[in-house]
């Protein structure tokens, strides 16, 4: 199938951002008076917004104090936005051939902090729009694929959702449209990945390539 318009998850899909993310979360909890985390158990509760990460990571009942170590990660995280967040090797090179094709970045995470990844790394110029988590939704719920769809004057049939998490692709299918499955990023375990069924799957960037250009 030939798409047209190719909508790309940020964490996982396009950047590595585990170790900064975790650092930031550490950097909550040590305030909070809890041990470190591992880099594994931060990457598995990645994947649904920075609240829910924050909420995952800080043990507490209380909403108040929720509130306060979310103002704290976002706090921390926007000054290790990138120490160490890259791109995936071939990710460039990806973003390069596909050029002449519309693509968009949805994301979870806040859109300040997603447009600044993006921008920071000097991928900007690759994509129409980039949204979060706080644009128009969260997914999986599919809201904001058919928000891009409009706006970017796409035609479902002819859309295609890129990443590596559940949430990808129950989006994807709520919206009508197909899904790409990376296992290079956070979620490539092949048989968990294919148990959400996503339509393609891509073992490394340029697997992308050959994916969205294939003539019917």
């Amino acid at each position: 199938m030939n798409y047209d318009f190719l909508i790309f998850d940020l964490d996982g899909t396009i950047v590595d951002s585990e170790r900064d993310l975790t650092s930031a979360i550490n950097m909550v909890r040590q305030e909070f008076g809890f041990e470190p985390l591992t880099i594994e158990k931060v990457r598995s509760y990645v994947g649904s917004g920075i609240k829910a990460l924050v909420d995952k990571a800080v043990p507490e009942r209380s909403e108040e104090i929720h509130e306060r170590a979310l103002e704290r990660f976002k706090f921390h995280y926007s000054r290790v936005l990138t120490d160490t967040t890259a791109a995936y090797d071939g990710i460039a090179a990806m973003l390069e051939a596909l050029k002449d094709k519309k693509k968009a970045v949805l994301s979870n995470k806040t859109e300040i902090f997603s447009h600044e990844i993006i921008k920071r790394l000097g991928l900007k110029k690759y994509f129409v729009e980039i949204w979060g988590g706080d644009t128009a939704g969260k997914k999986p719920d599919p809201k904001p694929i058919l928000d891009l769809i409009k706006v970017t004057g796409s035609q479902a049939a002819k859309t295609v959702m890129i990443g590596d998490s559940s949430n990808d692709f129950k989006a994807a299918k709520a919206a009508g449209i197909a899904s790409i499955a990376v296992l290079y990023g956070y979620g490539g375990d092949i048989d968990r990945i294919k148990e959400l069924k996503p339509d393609y799957i891509a073992e490394k960037p340029e697997d992308i390539v050959d994916i969205v250009t294939k003539k019917d």
